[in-house]
């Protein structure tokens, strides 16, 4: 089964690593709510993407476009 939705994916890992939206907004430096927007897909310029992609790093979530 492959997961397409980051949002997903990303719900999944943190349940898997008991990690919260605190600690991912911690992580890059902003707040839950922010972190949370980010995931769903609601933020979406440059910034966003860049924080997405520390997000995924750490929750070891490979992002591989155009498959």
């Amino acid at each position: 089964m492959v997961i397409e939705d980051f949002h997903e994916m990303v719900l999944i890992q943190m349940k898997r690593q008991d990690k919260t939206w605190k600690y991912l907004g911690e992580l890059i430096g902003t707040s839950p709510t922010y972190a949370k927007q980010i995931v769903e897909g609601v933020q979406k310029g440059p910034k966003a993407q860049e924080y997405k992609r520390i997000i995924a790093n750490d929750l070891q979530i490979v992002i591989v476009k155009g498959v």
